[in-house]
């Protein structure tokens, strides 16, 4: 299993078309997306990185949007990921996509999430999966050649759980990469897919996950302890038979 943090600086990502079918795969995330939006509540959504703030959430209930990132164009927050310019608990829902993998310290970038997250705050994550066609396609890559560092779907979950996060959805979409079911391509490159989302979900190119900040209660509720049968301290127990046997020996004048 390889460190999660490097030294090695990655190049950010500007737009989707620098990814392979790089457009096929905006429209399936703005899909998986869009579904999820009426059921997201709160008065600020934070979309991390260039590709996230390309993401269309018109349809989100959320009025304020803030598009996050060191540099461009449409930005509203320039700032670094591992140090974000906000508030404790001040985001109701954070759009983060692809953003680990091209991270350099993914643990502290979710650490900065779920710091700025409100109680019941939610996440959206998408990456790539390395146990798929298309990271096994980056694997035989030279260290050069090699951008993305990809974590498996598991292995994020188990930074989430660390952080105290509840898995709410977890997707698997892109069996055959690029692929984008909205386009005719070949019946039998349709057919592959399905047969590859229904059977083999596990080796899809792209996992996509939906996680709830937890509410945990700062103080413990404590109930108060009692004694399941009545008992009797020792002295007071002498005290009372040695008064009994007296009173019995005794005869009333």
């Amino acid at each position: 299993m390889k460190i999660a943090k490097t030294a090695r600086i990655l190049p950010p990502l500007e737009s989707w078309q620098q990814l392979p079918y790089g457009m096929d795969l905006l429209a399936q995330t703005q899909e998986r997306i869009r579904q999820y939006l009426p059921r997201a509540f709160g008065y600020h959504l934070l979309k991390i990185g260039h590709l996230s703030s390309a993401i269309d959430t018109s349809e989100s209930t959320i009025l304020h949007q803030i598009n996050c990132a060191p540099s461009g164009n449409k930005i509203g927050l320039f700032a670094d990921f591992k140090d974000l310019p906000l508030k404790k608990s001040s985001i109701d829902l954070c759009i983060l996509a692809h953003e680990l993998d091209f991270s350099n310290d993914p643990h502290q970038l979710l650490r900065e999430i779920q710091r700025v997250l409100t109680l019941d705050g939610i996440l959206i994550i998408s990456g790539y999966n390395p146990i798929s066609y298309f990271g096994l396609r980056s694997l035989f890559r030279s260290k050069k050649q090699q951008t993305a560092r990809l974590f498996s779907p598991n292995r994020v979950i188990d930074w989430l759980h660390l952080l105290g996060f509840e898995i709410q959805q977890k997707q698997h979409f892109g069996f055959l990469s690029g692929y984008n079911p909205s386009k005719n391509k070949g019946y039998i490159s349709a057919c592959i897919e399905k047969f590859g989302l229904r059977y083999c979900p596990v080796f899809c190119s792209v996992y996509f996950l939906v996680a709830k900040k937890q509410s945990v209660p700062m103080r413990p509720i404590i109930t108060p302890f009692t004694f399941t049968k009545k008992t009797i301290i020792g002295g007071q127990a002498a005290a009372t038979r040695n008064s009994a046997s007296k009173s019995s020996h005794t005869i009333p004048l």
